[in-house]
């Protein structure tokens, strides 16, 4: 694999997909083996001074940090401090009122401890320390979304069902909190016992994002997060998480992917290989934010996914390249993006300096699909597809000549194909929105290799995939505004008989 194809492919990609998706600035680590192979950054960290994105930007990693607090408590398991399935009542007066049995770490590192989901019980001030924190939510017995009355508390049984619960890592934060030989607070061992080892000089786990829990220094080089809705980018004011083991770290993409690598690796000195594989294999089904996914599993705390192409974004490459995945929100300015290719030891992390506003669902959103577009370039690249462009500046017209080609044939069963003078006539005659790139040869060029055949469907699809590879596909649909264009096209429709 080319690691320079890949870095000039990014280079030609992410600009455009960040001006697609109002993305003010991103930044890039690809991990290979033990070490981070490629790193870019684009954009600004900061709009009103323009100071520039770089690979030492720090971010909010959101989530994604959700990973590093359960690594701290394997090592606790490791150590013999407590059992995977130890109900954790002997440590914290916790006790799930519909049963059938106490909550064990492995419920809260499965999202299966009956807890229901929460949003991280932020505020305008930073949260007390994490005891009196969780005394005060446990003993108000309500989530924290629209003050209570979008989902319970208390959800269901212990290990009936997957619900996504910030509040339940923060109940593993403060077991570690308790159990660590050293005494220290969960930030500390943290430090010491995670990011230290790995060399993650630029990562640190605060109680709070605030000039009293992190270093000037580190502070000094965090981007400016940005609420965004299309033309529109507000720099909101800060908030702090109650619930902060579930994501309050601060961390750059290399060193994420140095961590990733650790686990994809063996441990890396921080779990035994045993117990990192047991974080990285699927341990019982999972979900995403909303709720319990029957495409989806849970190792501890990551996403497995087995590369098949479900709803993991596989970008339809088939299977043969399973692998892990998280991703993170910091409210209301920043994304975070991890995926970890399991047998390939492949890392990819991506931070961006937004949080988009709407409501889109949590794949959709411009501040998700940025980081999603970019996932598809690199998963072309782990699968042995080159990933760069194979219609240099032209794929916008090359596509919508594809489309023409076919509405004008094929879609509606008309063997006879348009003359070249009239393809001509028709990509000089476009009327074109500012700032869309032309080509009227790429537009007549594709337009003319539609053709009705005796399998159309079939053919079409071929003739997509050789051109136009997936990755690239899904950018120009966005782009001309056909998202759904795909199902047909890449030979779905084929495959299931229509």
């Amino acid at each position: 694999m080319d690691i320079d194809g890949l870095a000039e492919a990014l280079d030609a990609f992410v600009p455009e997909i960040m001006d697609h998706c109002g993305t003010p600035g991103l930044s890039i680590a690809v991990g290979v083996g033990t070490e981070v192979a490629l790193t870019r950054a684009y954009g600004h960290a900061d709009l009103a001074t323009g100071r520039p994105m770089t690979t030492d930007t720090i971010g909010p990693t959101g989530s994604d940090a959700k990973a590093y607090t359960g690594l701290a408590a394997l090592q606790l398991v490791e150590r013999g401090l407590i059992g995977l399935d130890d109900p954790i009542d002997k440590h914290l007066p916790i006790v799930n009122p519909h049963g059938p049995r106490p909550i064990t770490l492995r419920d809260l590192l499965t999202h299966r401890s009956g807890l229901g989901i929460n949003l991280g019980n932020f505020d305008r001030v930073p949260p007390p320390p994490l005891e009196e924190h969780l005394r005060r939510v446990f003993a108000a017995g309500r989530s924290d979304a629209y003050g209570g009355a979008l989902t319970p508390f208390w959800a269901g049984p212990v290990g009936a069902a997957y619900q996504y619960s910030n509040v339940g890592i923060a109940v593993v934060g403060r077991l570690v909190e308790l159990l660590n030989p050293e005494g220290v607070s969960f930030s500390e061992y943290v430090r010491e016992h995670v990011f230290a080892p790995l060399g993650m000089a630029s990562s640190i786990f605060p109680r709070a994002q605030h000039p009293d829990f992190v270093p000037a220094e580190l502070l000094a080089r965090r981007s400016t997060g940005y609420a965004t809705l299309p033309g529109l980018r507000l720099p909101l004011p800060q908030l702090y998480a109650g619930d902060y083991p579930a994501g309050s770290a601060l961390s750059t993409p290399s060193d994420h992917a140095r961590f990733v690598l650790a686990l994809l690796g063996g441990g890396g000195g921080v779990l035994s290989p045993g117990t990192a594989r047991q974080m990285i294999t699927a341990q019982a089904p999972g979900g995403t934010l909303t709720g319990p996914s029957q495409d989806v599993s849970i190792g501890f705390v990551f996403n497995v996914f087995d590369g098949s192409g479900g709803s993991g974004g596989s970008g339809g490459f088939g299977c043969g390249h399973p692998y892990i995945g998280h991703g993170g929100e910091y409210p209301w300015g920043w994304s975070h993006f991890t995926r970890g290719w399991t047998e390939d030891r492949i890392a990819l992390v991506i931070a961006a300096n937004q949080l988009d506003l709407g409501d889109f669902g949590t794949s959709d959103r411009p501040s998700h699909a940025a980081a999603r577009l970019i996932a598809e370039i690199v998963t072309a690249w782990v699968h042995g597809t080159d990933p760069r462009r194979r219609h240099a500046q032209d794929g916008l017209s090359y596509l919508a000549g594809l489309l023409a080609g076919d509405r004008l044939t094929t879609r509606l069963g008309i063997t006879t194909r348009p003359t070249a003078e009239e393809l001509a006539g028709i990509a000089e005659g476009a009327v074109l929105a500012p700032g869309v790139p032309w080509s009227v040869e790429a537009f007549r060029e594709a337009a003319a290799q539609v053709r009705m055949t005796d399998h159309p469907l079939r053919d079409n699809a071929e003739l997509v995939r050789r051109e136009l590879p997936a990755h690239e596909l899904e950018l120009l649909k966005r782009q001309l505004g056909v998202p759904g264009l795909g199902a047909l096209w890449q030979g779905e429709g084929v495959r299931r008989g229509t």
